[in-house]
Order: C-alpha cells, then sequence, then structure tokens
C-alpha cells in the first residue's frame, strides 16, 4: 500500500493534535434515537458489548484536553467509514443529534486521565481506497487507546467488521489483535 501525500499529511495532522496533550475527560457520542411514544424517556447507554473492554458507538468519542476537545468519529473523508479528527469548541458547536455520556470515571478510562499522549499512528485499510480505519492513541503510561471504524455484527460479538458506521473503542491491545480491530 502506498500512501499518497494527502494520507501522509492527514496522519501528521492528526499527529499534531493529539500528541503532547493530556486527557482530561472522555465523552462518548450515541446516535440519540426520540420515538413518538418514548420522548419523555431517559436514555440509556447501549455502548456496551459483551467484552468489558470494548465499547462500541454508532457516531463519536470526545477527548476533553487541556485547552481543546478532540471530535472522533466516522466519516468519508477518504473513503466511506473511515475516520476523521477534529477540535471542536463542545459548548460552541453542540449538536441535537447525539447524547453524550461522560465516561470519564469507567474504569477503562480511570487511569488515562491526566496522562499525556506521547505517539499517533493510523493503521490504513485499502479498499477501492486508502482509508484510516484505526487510530492508536499510545499514551505515556504504556497504555493504548484503539479507535476503530468498525463494529460487531453477528449477534455472538466474536467478528470485527471494518468500513462501518460505528466505533469500537478499547485500551486492551491484547484483545484488539485476537479480534483484528488493530
Amino acid at each position: 500500500m502506498i500512501l499518497t501525500d494527502e494520507h501522509i499529511d492527514y496522519e501528521n495532522n492528526c499527529r499534531k493534535m493529539f500528541v503532547g496533550e493530556i486527557i482530561r475527560g472522555v465523552i462518548y457520542g450515541e446516535i440519540q434515537y426520540v420515538f413518538e411514544d418514548n420522548e419523555n424517556l431517559i436514555p440509556e447507554p447501549s455502548y456496551f458489548t459483551k467484552y468489558p473492554e470494548i465499547d462500541t458507538l454508532d457516531h463519536s468519542i470526545y477527548f476533553q484536553m487541556t485547552n481543546k476537545i478532540i471530535y472522533v468519529f466516522w466519516d468519508n473523508t477518504f473513503f466511506s467509514y473511515g475516520l476523521l479528527s477534529k477540535e471542536i469548541d463542545l459548548e460552541k458547536t453542540p449538536n441535537d443529534h447525539e447524547q453524550k455520556w461522560n465516561v470519564s470515571n469507567d474504569e477503562k478510562w480511570i487511569n488515562l486521565i491526566g496522562q499525556k499522549i506521547i505517539d499517533f499512528k493510523i493503521n490504513w485499510e485499502e479498499a477501492s481506497s486508502i482509508y484510516p480505519q484505526t487510530f492508536l492513541l499510545q499514551i505515556e503510561n504504556g497504555k493504548t487507546i484503539i479507535l476503530s471504524a468498525s463494529e460487531f455484527k453477528d449477534s455472538e460479538q466474536n467478528k470485527v467488521y471494518g468500513m462501518s458506521d460505528n466505533l469500537l473503542v478499547t485500551t486492551n491491545l491484547t484483545l484488539a489483535k485476537e479480534l483484528k480491530i488493530t
């Protein structure tokens, strides 16, 4: 696979966005489904999988940094269902289509709060185009955050499918490799 200058620039821009930043909080964004007869119901999180170390998000994840928020979601920058990240002001750019869950105190995130991102890499996949399938964020405490534009489509949740309008999120590199998320 040969990356173009556009792909290299994209990865370098993402690296600049993440590397050196300290994680202050993590928020999951799930599509907010409102049904006529359920308008008054308080939604419940639906990001859980059979693996306590892997969450599934149908839309996005927000990293609250010291001075900015980095928003990661599936997009079609290079090819449908690749990953895109951008800096936003969550207060100035709210959206009505997401239910947001602050997961900063969840077990998988609590040890990453206050930690610095020391490296960033993209795993590129090739379909009819080369696209960013997975972001790998290396943290100063030796952990890795894996964000992948993929999902479980089988009821057993044993097989991962890429090129999806979904994100799989984990910090368990061994499990991610076993399931072929990375």
